[in-house]
């Protein structure tokens, strides 16, 4: 299960912004690699165009690593 929090959503013109944290336990196969069972939270910026009410465009921008690292995938600093 992913859980998504929002923190703040900004919008101007066509533009929105949302600012969060993403989270969840990985269960299943990720990029190939076996489920760990361990669980992550993730902050992430995502940004949209929007036109006649429907996104056109989207861009999302997340902590990889440290989501990698916290699900055992990537060994530690």
């Amino acid at each position: 299960m992913v859980v998504i929090r929002i923190d703040e959503v900004l919008a101007e013109g066509d533009m929105v912004a949302v600012r969060g944290i993403f989270g969840g336990t990985n269960s299943g196969p990720m990029m190939g690699i076996p489920p760990t069972g361990k669980t992550c939270r993730v902050p992430f910026i995502a940004m949209g165009k929007v036109v006649d009410g429907k996104f056109v465009e989207r861009w999302l921008n997340f902590d990889e690593m440290s989501m990698m690292r916290q699900l055992g995938l990537m060994p530690g600093m």
